[in-house]
């Protein structure tokens, strides 16, 4: 078998080589192989055929063998993937005990690294502004992107200026003098929240509406009832947490128009509601209706945000909700920290689109300018930079706070900056140009808490319009538009006043709507000094909902700043809410043990020259048989009371008694930790008030006249000067305007941290770059 294997084969090589083209050369011969001699047939054999020598190799190499590739497969993170639950990062396995990323030297290396990085952009884009200036110049008439020119020559319109509140939000390049203004709210189909376990929205002021309907339900009923109903038996009707504190603050402005030699008639009261309770609805036609609102039309759309969300019908199936609430992130109306975000993040990519028409592909060419409250959560300020680098994938941010914003906007170095939004306000004190953290005041009131007031007072001197409910929207800011109209705090115009406001309807014409006022004007801005007539239990309860992405319990163990703790003008505020110290008793006169060790003689100034020593100094006289040790005293021996520690409330108690207190108190208060009595000087000289709530009339004024004497009480000047904001700018864009200023220093550029480093530091690079964090 072996033989004729052999034979074969070399047959093929022959049959190969007589195949050769011709002109090429044959193979040099090679031995042929020794064939093992085979037994004879025992029939005659064949004549065997002729062994041609078998040729070499080829000097060509062989045709390399090909692999079918296999297509690669998405990469899934486990069965989590694309589900909205949390999934924990890929451990590195190629150094399970390594600290990458631990040490302040691997965390220099990934900011060096991002540093580079954004040199590298800044010389090329640096380059093609030099070339775009060129070709402007040699060709005037080229056909260019107007846009495009105008970003190349000015760094600022790469810039954005995000400042969030918690009604309005304000965005702008850095480049434009004023923000576009937008509702910071987002309506979504009433069935979908229901469906995620959101809680109802509640109402401004259904507290207090609950209350006074179930009082006026337990009036009816013992009215029905013929028999008295004695006081142990009966239930105790509910008290109206409004009557009694409009009581105070009447009284109160009674006692100042006495102190000015202000005369009123205060039958007034009486003819006001009559005449508000016969009033009747005027309808404008729809040619001459200047306050005509166009409805939103719902179409079946996801969500609308801003002004499209207030503007839907009643019965259109919406829920409208603000997501930041407070000044922080809205845990009471989300169930869920996804869903919160994901709208935020919704409300800001269409607000972009809309007001500046940036569309999500070009926002890695843009940097954020993000205004942050001087004392807030540290979770809000995680979360946004997270949202803002990571999911919409902007370029750079620099976080600021709002009152150090505030002094660039005004032009001043040194400024006490009180900032009055919606739902809260806020006292911070700047001297020359740094923050004092122990000056901080956060109040949890707003010129939301004037409107619901003004509202209940309102009600109380029959208002005409019946069907007034703040939790429809346009109701609210009928109310809200009327509040900036009428009220003020000028006790001179205490009378009785004509008004008229509009209430637009979605199906038929626009109302107006006749109204008088005496003192309800006056009385809701009292609100801000004397805080009883304010429903803070309607406050409570913001939820809680764990935040996953940027949560670091190694980063958080080392930030120690105090950018949400307790303040020491917090403290000054509620320190009448500690006991009082337990006061000690005089030294004793008696000594421990007068016979067995007596007190020495007192020593006489003037001793005679024969009881001197020899150095000048007087020798005591002291008898023979007594001790010259001093006798210990029983007042000075500690006692378990005064080694005790002293009362402290805690941080939540804190926090929810100092934002009770009044406006001027918390004033007084943080001006008060400013330190030495110059600083106290120079703050309370320079107060700036700014905010949306600031345009109150008289406010300033009043503040003026009231301050003086609670800084007299802490050994402060009795000169108080409030600062206006700069012409021509309105006092709720003076933080923004001065994010814009920031943004001409070039000490702000060591400020930025840019999406790779944030990617890989996390946290760490807002701890490293903001001592306030």
């Amino acid at each position: 078998m072996n033989e004729r294997h052999n034979t074969i084969h070399l047959l093929s090589r022959a049959a190969m080589d007589s195949a050769a083209p011709p002109g090429v050369p044959p193979a040099t011969p090679s031995p042929a192989p020794q064939l093992a001699p085979s037994p004879a047939p025992p029939t005659s054999a064949p004549t065997p055929l002729p062994i041609a020598p078998a040729p070499a190799a080829s000097t060509s190499a062989p045709a390399p063998k090909r692999y079918q590739k296999k297509p690669k497969q998405k990469k899934i993170d486990g069965l989590l993937a694309y589900t909205t639950s949390f999934v924990p990062g890929t451990y590195n396995v190629k150094i399970p005990a390594g600290d990458y990323l631990q040490k302040e030297r691997n965390v220099d290396v990934a900011r060096h690294i991002s540093l580079e990085r954004a040199k590298r952009e800044q010389e090329e884009e640096k380059a093609q502004r030099e070339e775009a200036g060129i070709a402007q110049q040699v060709n005037t008439s080229c056909p260019c992107d107007e846009q495009l020119l105008i970003s190349t020559q000015n760094p600022l319109s790469n810039i954005l200026i995000i400042h969030p509140g918690s009604r309005n939000l304000r965005i702008g390049l850095a480049s434009s003098y004023y923000p576009r203004e937008v509702p910071n709210c987002i309506a979504r189909p009433t069935t979908a929240v229901n469906a995620s376990g959101a809680n109802p929205v509640p109402a401004l002021g259904s507290r207090v509406k609950k209350i006074r309907s179930e009082g006026n339900k337990k009036r009816k009923r013992e009215e029905v009832q013929s028999q008295d109903v004695s006081m142990d038996g009966g239930e105790e009707a509910p008290v109206d947490p409004v009557i009694e504190p409009i009581g105070y603050l009447r009284d109160y402005l009674r006692n100042r128009l006495v102190q000015e030699r202000l005369t009123t008639d205060w039958r007034d009261t009486t003819r006001v509601k009559a005449a508000n309770a016969k009033t009747k609805p005027e309808l404008l036609p729809e040619h001459n209706d200047p306050y005509r609102v166009d409805w939103t039309e719902p179409e079946g759309k996801p969500f609308f945000i801003g002004n499209d969300a207030l503007r839907l019908p009643e019965n259109a199936g919406y829920t409208t909700r603000f997501p930041i609430l407070h000044r922080t992130l809205n845990r009471r109306d989300w169930s869920s920290s996804q869903s919160l975000l994901d709208d935020i993040s919704a409300i800001l990519t269409t607000a972009l689109l809309t007001e500046l028409e940036i569309p999500p592909s070009k926002y890695s060419e843009y940097s954020v300018l993000f205004i942050v409250p001087d004392h807030g959560d540290r979770i809000y300020v995680q979360e946004m930079t997270h949202l803002i680098l990571k999911v919409l994938g902007f370029k750079a941010i620099a976080v600021q706070q709002e009152a150090y914003c505030a002094i660039f906007g005004a032009g001043m170095s040194s400024a006490c900056v009180v900032d009055i939004g919606a739902q809260q306000t806020s006292v911070t004190c700047v001297d020359e140009a740094v923050l004092q953290p122990e000056t901080r005041m956060k109040l949890h009131y707003g010129g939301d808490d004037i409107t619901s007031s003004l509202a209940h007072l309102l009600e109380q001197s029959s208002f005409p319009y019946r069907d007034l409910d703040l939790a429809r929207a346009q109701d609210f800011l009928m109310m809200d538009n009327l509040k900036m109209k009428i009220c003020t705090l000028e006790e001179h115009l205490v009378a009785n006043t004509p008004w008229d406001f509009f209430v637009p309807r979605t199906e038929g014409l626009t109302q107006k709507w006749a109204l008088r006022t005496f003192d309800e004007n006056i009385l809701a801005p009292f609100v801000f000094f004397d805080t009883r007539l304010i429903d803070f239990e309607e406050k409570k309860g913001q939820g809680s909902m764990r935040f996953w992405n940027t949560s670091d319990d190694k980063v958080s163990d080392e930030i120690s700043s105090n950018y949400e703790e307790p303040t020491g003008a917090m403290r000054a505020c509620t320190s009448h809410l500690l006991p009082a110290p337990v006061p000690i008793p005089p030294p004793a006169t008696e000594s421990i043990s007068a016979s067995s060790t007596p007190a020495p003689p007192p020593i006489t100034e003037n001793p005679s020259p024969e009881k001197s020593s020899t150095s000048g100094t007087p020798a005591p006289d002291v008898k023979p048989g007594t001790s010259s040790t001093p006798t210990p005293v029983l007042g000075s021996i500690p006692t378990m009371a005064s080694l005790a520690p002293l009362p402290t409330l805690s941080a939540r108690k804190v926090f929810e008694f100092s934002a009770h207190s009044p406006l001027d108190a918390a004033i007084a208060a943080s001006i008060g930790m400013a330190g030495t009595e110059n600083k106290m000087k120079s703050l309370s000289q320079s107060i700036l008030l700014i905010g949306g709530s600031s345009n109150l009339k008289g406010l300033s004024a009043f503040i003026a006249e009231r301050l003086p004497s609670l800084l007299r009480q802490k050994g402060g000047p009795g000169e108080v000067t409030i600062v206006p904001p700069p012409r021509g700018l309105n006092p709720k864009f003076v933080s923004w305007k001065g994010g814009s200023v920031m943004c001409h220093i070039e000490s702000l550029q060591d400020m930025w941290i840019r999406r790779d480093e944030w990617e890989a530091t996390g946290i760490r690079a807002l701890k490293d770059r903001y001592m306030w964090f």
